[in-house]
C-alpha cells in the first residue's frame, strides 16, 4: 500500500509498505480521510518522543472496514470513525478515573493513518471505534481524536464556574476549544493570536479576537493556552484573574522548563491545570458533539490533498498556511 513515511525531521517520503495482516478481533480500515495534526507537525519539524522514525505518520482517521478478524464487532463495508488509543481499564490510573494517564495507553496507540489502510487492534476497536452515520462526512469524522483531547481539557475545569474565557493560539485545537465552549453555552470567549485568517475563523464562532497588543491589563476567569511554547505558558498565568484558572494545554518540547511568579500563583490563588490526551468519557463527549448537525467544524478544514502532496502540506503548515488538511488516500 502507499503510505506517507516520516523518515527524519523535515523529510517525508511516499513509500510502498506491506498492508498489515488482520488478527483476532482486529479490524483493517480502508482510510477515507486522515486529517493533519499539530503533533504530527511537531514531529515533522523536530521529531517527537511518541512518534518513531522512520514510520508512517498520522493518527486521525475515518474509513471503511476492509477486513475484520474473528470476534470483531464490525462488519466488512461498515463506515467507521475512531481514535488511536484506548485505556486498559485495569491499571492504578484507570481504576482512579484517570484513563488518560493509563500506564499503557501510549505504548498501545495506533499510528499510520496517512496510508491506504490502517490496522486497529481489538483493545481500541472494541472501545473507541464507532459506526459513522451518513449525516457526517468522513473528513469531519476524522476529527474525533483532536476533539476528544479538547473535551478532556473541558472536563478538567467543568467543575468550576467561569464567566469569561481567553483561548491563546488560533490553531486547530484553539479553534476547537472556541467552537466547543460556544456550543456548550459559554457566552464570553476571546481568542488571542497573530494569524489573521485563523482569528477570522474564531470570530465566525462568535469569539472576540485579540492581538497581544490588545491585552493591556485585562484578566480572565479562565485562560487556555494552546500554543505549546514556554514563553506563552509563562505569560498565560498573568492573564488569569485572582481565583481563576489557567489551563496549560499545548505541549512544549521535551526538557524545557517554565517559570512563574509565585506571588501571582499563591496570593492570587490561581488554579493551574495541564490536561493530557483523553479518556473514554471525553471521547464520548466529542462523538456527541460531532454528531450534532448544529456543531460544524468544517471551517477548520483547509482542503483535501493526496499522499503525494504530503511534503508540501507539512511545509505549508510549518509556514502557517491553512489549519487542517485532509488526506484522501
Amino acid at each position: 500500500m502507499r503510505a506517507l513515511v516520516l523518515v527524519e525531521p523535515g523529510r517525508l517520503e511516499l513509500q510502498s509498505v506491506p498492508v498489515p495482516a488482520t488478527d483476532f478481533s482486529e479490524i483493517l480500515i480502508r482510510v477515507e480521510a486522515a486529517t493533519t495534526c499539530g503533533t504530527d507537525l511537531k514531529a515533522f519539524r523536530r521529531g517527537h518522543p511518541q512518534i518513531p522514525m522512520p514510520g508512517v505518520l498520522g493518527h486521525e482517521y475515518s474509513g471503511v472496514v476492509a477486513e475484520a478478524g474473528v470476534g470483531a464487532q464490525f462488519l466488512i463495508g461498515e463506515a467507521v470513525m475512531g481514535v488511536h488509543s484506548a485505556p486498559c481499564r485495569q491499571c492504578r490510573w484507570c481504576e482512579r478515573g484517570q484513563e488518560n494517564l493509563c500506564e499503557s495507553i501510549m505504548e498501545t496507540k495506533v499510528l499510520g493513518s496517512y496510508a491506504e489502510f490502517l490496522l486497529v487492534p481489538a483493545r481500541i476497536a472494541n472501545l473507541h471505534v464507532f459506526r459513522k452515520p451518513d449525516t457526517l462526512s468522513f473528513a469531519l469524522a476524522s476529527l474525533l481524536e483532536p476533539l476528544s483531547c479538547v473535551m478532556q481539557g473541558i472536563r478538567s475545569f467543568a467543575h468550576k464556574e467561569h464567566s469569561d474565557v481567553l483561548v491563546i493560539g488560533p490553531g486547530a485545537v484553539g479553534l476547537m476549544f472556541v467552537a466547543a465552549l460556544r456550543k456548550l453555552g459559554m457566552a464570553s470567549v476571546s481568542l488571542l493570536g497573530r494569524n489573521e485568517a485563523r482569528l477570522e475563523v474564531g470570530a465566525g464562532y462568535g469569539s472576540e479576537t485579540l492581538k497581544w497588543d490588545d491585552v493591556g491589563g485585562r484578566t480572565w476567569d479562565l485562560v487556555i493556552e494552546c500554543t505549546g511554547t514556554v514563553e506563552v505558558w509563562e505569560r498565560s498565568i498573568g492573564l488569569v484573574r485572582r481565583g481563576g484558572t489557567a489551563v496549560l494545554f499545548g505541549g512544549c518540547p521535551s526538557g524545557t522548563k517554565a517559570s512563574f511568579d509565585t506571588k501571582t500563583l499563591h496570593y492570587g490563588q490561581v488554579d493551574v491545570l495541564s490536561p493530557f490526551h483523553f479518556g473514554t468519557d471525553a471521547v464520548q463527549d466529542a462523538r456527541r458533539l460531532l454528531l450534532d448537525t448544529a456543531f460544524d467544524l468544517s471551517p477548520l478544514l483547509s482542503g483535501t490533498r493526496t499522499l503525494e502532496e504530503g511534503p508540501q502540506v507539512f511545509q505549508d503548515l510549518a509556514d502557517g498556511k491553512g489549519i487542517k488538511y485532509v488526506f484522501t488516500p
